[in-house]
């Protein structure tokens, strides 16, 4: 029986490491992927949502996808590794890391900020595995946070209100679990799904993704979005798109070479296609993004 736990998969999309002075701030954004900061030096004040969050040297703060964000820093230099990622599930989940794992807003470190250090030194090396490094610290920083948070949530001050919901923790996942069941996922499906993530630029139609996996269209598209909340197309423009949001923080090709990197023919289309996604433009995404 297939549990939600195996039908989510964390897709990394960029670190860095910033290093910024008394005066920065970063202005109210909505946040269209997860973030974990290791915070290295300083202080600074986050706005999340609702919620004023103080963070300091030697912290861990969890920033969730779909959360409106404003940083400030109040030492006088502010100093922080930043992972982005999103989460892949077969269903629509909000707040995997902390419904489903756990894990608080803050946590302090307790020698996590190795796997940040790995993440960002991969990210600059030159051969073709780096990749499967990089995931793989990204996989054993979430893993190693939500082993921590389920023991050590209520000991944070600032996460009471988090570590209350968490009580119905095993409900949570209990009740999803079932709702996977009930939508029968197929492993073909798992298979295409998992190809798209791994080849967004493929030519896809969904005549060519029911012939990978021996069905008619008819029917591949009916269990597709049975199995995966949406139908084939929907879901390969938001991989390819969230490929594209990639593109944008790792380099600096241009707007035109990223859209036909990712499977666009017509670049205003792609521009057209990522605002209505994340809100702003590329050529803003990626401005806004390296400032922090």
């Amino acid at each position: 029986m297939m549990s939600l736990i195996d039908n989510i998969k964390f897709s990394f999309l960029y670190i860095e490491l910033y290093s910024m002075g008394k005066n920065w701030e970063f202005p109210q954004s909505m946040i269209p992927y997860n973030i974990l900061r290791y915070i290295v030096k300083g202080e600074a004040l986050f706005y999340i949502n609702d919620e004023i969050v103080k963070v300091k040297e030697n912290q861990i703060v969890y920033i969730p996808k779909g959360c409106n964000m404003s940083c400030k820093s109040i030492s006088d230099t502010f100093e922080f590794f930043s992972v982005r990622f999103t989460t892949l599930v077969s269903s629509e989940v909000y707040d995997v890391l902390g419904k489903v794992y756990g894990i608080p807003r803050i946590l302090d470190n307790q020698g996590e900020d190795v796997y940040f250090r790995e993440m960002y030194k991969w990210l600059h090396e030159k051969i073709v595995a780096k990749k499967c490094f990089i995931e793989g610290n990204l996989n054993l920083l979430i893993g190693s946070l939500s082993m921590r948070a389920e023991n050590n949530i209520l000991e944070d001050p600032l996460s009471l209100e988090n570590a209350k919901a968490n009580m119905d923790n095993m409900d949570i996942i209990k009740e999803m679990e079932v709702s996977l069941n009930k939508q029968n996922i197929d492993p073909r499906i798992r298979f295409v799904s998992y190809h798209i993530i791994s080849n967004p630029t493929e030519n896809y139609t969904p005549e060519k993704m029911a012939s990978m996996i021996g069905l008619s269209k008819q029917r591949f598209s009916s269990l597709f979005k049975k199995s995966m909340g949406k139908p084939p197309m929907e879901y390969l423009k938001e991989i390819r798109l969230t490929t594209a949001a990639r593109f944008l923080l790792i380099g600096n090709k241009s707007i035109s070479d990223i859209a036909y990197d990712v499977g666009y023919k017509d670049p205003n289309y792609f521009i057209r296609e990522f605002k209505s996604a994340f809100g702003v433009t590329p050529n803003k995404y990626r401005k806004v993004n390296r400032d922090g």
